[in-house]
């Protein structure tokens, strides 16, 4: 039942969240500040890494591609490349790609997920 105050999520069906991201070792994708849509699109201009998490792969995808697509105009989508290591992501980056750096806009699924940056104590 709704109570009127906005449309309800479910716990399993949040919304995905935007992180600056870079590049670790074998491949993985560190995330590291929350970010907006809006900020992911700057950094995506500046050539920067950023990742969509979330539980929801299509809602993932999407949000990824609209961030390149905002960013670079067009863009393309590509699988992870496994000569990265074992931790690349499936991502999008802009077409044609740019001169260095160009960066992507990494997204997870069921089985790719970004890497917790380590704080320190």
């Amino acid at each position: 039942m709704s109570t009127g105050a906005g449309p309800s999520v479910r716990p399993g069906n949040l919304p995905p969240k935007i992180y600056k991201a870079i590049l670790g070792t074998g491949g993985d994708v560190v995330r590291g500040t929350e970010i907006t849509e809006a900020t992911a699109v700057d950094e995506r201009k500046a050539g920067r890494d950023v990742v969509v998490c979330g539980q929801n792969l299509r809602d993932n995808y999407a949000l990824a591609q609209k961030i390149e697509t905002t960013a670079n105009g067009n863009c393309k989508a590509c699988p992870p490349h496994y000569r990265m290591g074992p931790g690349a992501m499936y991502h999008f980056h802009a077409d044609p790609r740019p001169p260095h750096p160009h960066g992507h806009c990494f997204y997870e699924t069921t089985k790719r997920k970004a890497k917790k940056a380590k704080t320190k104590p």
